[in-house]
């Protein structure tokens, strides 16, 4: 999917929360659906957003497309009433091949669903769009009982006040994820990630594909290059930044860590020095382009204290054993090694 200026097409939440903003601004009235929590075999599990709008338009999913009419039955329903709505969808009797959704998938999911219209305030979705702005996770435990369905809490993972609540809601900030149920009443606690920050120190030829694959996503990417020809806007469309600078320069300056930091720059000299500096620095995935024979020669030259910060979260030659070659391919199996590594704590 391309979007009108030529980029590819947000995914995953932060698609969903980009298009709630804009109708916010515009006035236009829409539903926030989220999945929290599930049993079984469902197509998407908790943290998962969708949203649609009063014309009817929908961004994310619940499924693959056979629970969306339900969804959006869901929606009208919030949207005429003002309130906070809940579904169960269940899949696992035999009766739903036949008389139900049709999907076979054998599991459960409960969807809630907040209206979201004018000026009224929404501190969820308040709440969520600041923490998806600041790269933080937020950590939720929602009633899920239609008659106080959505009421609960909402912190930050970064929030240091835990444990300076009543009993009640210290206990739900330190419970697991899933169901829990407290004087009578069901809590799903769940949480819903920010979006994977992921930097290329390097703008070569796997660059373009990379970030449209991040972006395809939801990933935030940028890359920082010192070559100035390699930084073309129309080449590299899909960067949410691009920076002309040296990895030395560049890196010890970033306010925030990335999640991930890939160093492909082509270059033995400019490789190196990217990798010392991310040996001192709280990265927790570090990629490295090229073969292993490449890899231990700059292993080689970096300081014992440096190849011991590194080795642990150093992935090298970076990209999952997919087979194929070129920039398209490798792009492919970079991705891929990401996309499992960002969803290792689920």
């Amino acid at each position: 999917m391309t979007a009108p200026d030529g980029r590819t097409g947000l995914g995953g939440n932060r698609a969903v929360l980009a298009r709630a903003r804009a109708l916010r601004a515009q006035g236009v009235a829409f539903a926030l659906a989220l999945v929290t929590d599930t049993e079984g075999s469902t197509y998407r599990k908790p943290g998962a957003l969708a949203l649609v709008a009063q014309d009817g338009e929908r961004v994310g999913s619940i499924s693959g497309g056979c629970l969306e009419p339900a969804l959006d039955a869901l929606a009208r329903d919030v949207l005429a009433s003002g309130q906070v709505g809940v579904a169960t969808f269940d899949t696992r009797g035999e009766d739903d091949l036949v008389f139900g959704s049709g999907s076979g998938c054998r599991g459960r999911m409960r969807v809630l669903a907040w209206p979201v219209a004018g000026d009224a305030p929404r501190p969820m979705f308040d709440a969520l769009c600041r923490a998806h702005d600041d790269g933080v996770a937020l950590e939720l435990a929602l009633v899920v009982d239609a008659a106080d369905a959505g009421r609960g809490l909402a912190w930050r993972a970064d929030d240091d006040a835990v444990g300076h609540d009543d009993a009640l809601s210290a206990s739900l900030r330190a419970a697991p994820d899933g169901l829990h149920e407290a004087d009578g009443t069901r809590f799903a606690r769940l949480r819903i990630a920010a979006p994977p920050r992921l930097l290329l120190l390097g703008a070569g030829p796997e660059a373009p594909p990379l970030l449209q694959l991040a972006r395809a996503l939801g990933w935030v990417a940028e890359v920082a290059d010192h070559r100035p020809a390699l930084l073309d806007a129309q080449r590299l469309r899909d960067a949410d930044q691009r920076h002309e600078a040296r990895p030395a320069a560049f890196l010890p300056a970033l306010a925030r860590a990335p999640d991930a930091a890939l160093v492909m720059t082509h270059l033995a000299s400019t490789d190196l020095e990217a990798l010392a500096a991310l040996a001192g620095m709280a990265v927790p995935y570090v990629g490295l382009l090229g073969p292993p024979g490449r890899r231990d020669e700059l292993l080689a030259q970096l300081s014992p204290q440096a190849r011991s910060a590194l080795r642990p979260r150093l992935h090298a030659p970076v990209g999952l054993p997919l087979g194929g070659e070129g920039p398209e391919a490798i792009a492919l199996a970079i991705t891929a090694e990401l996309q499992r590594h960002f969803n290792a704590r689920r």
